[in-house]
């Protein structure tokens, strides 16, 4: 079904963006896994890096809905030991 698949704009630190295609059910585990491959490298390790929506560290184990995510919606991608204050 199209309508399970959802586009997220994934963001890094440095104002570079990306784009995921995942299922609506999807945990936000997904995009991070993606995104960060996107914006960072294939080698790179996604437990360095948060998943933040709206200024806020996502919980990983939240599907996107869960999170309050739809389609075409943003996420930033920072590595963990990125100053947030």
């Amino acid at each position: 079904m199209a309508d399970n698949r959802w586009t997220i704009v994934v963001a890094g630190g440095e104002g570079d963006t990306d784009e995921v295609t995942l299922n609506r059910h999807a945990h936000i585990r997904q995009p991070r896994h993606e995104g960060v491959r996107a914006l960072y490298g294939k080698d790179v390790n996604d437990d360095d890096y948060d998943v933040l929506i709206a200024g806020a560290v996502a919980n990983l184990d939240a599907t996107l809905e869960e999170a309050g995510l739809s389609d075409g919606a943003e996420v930033t991608i920072l590595p963990k030991d990125v100053s947030r204050g």
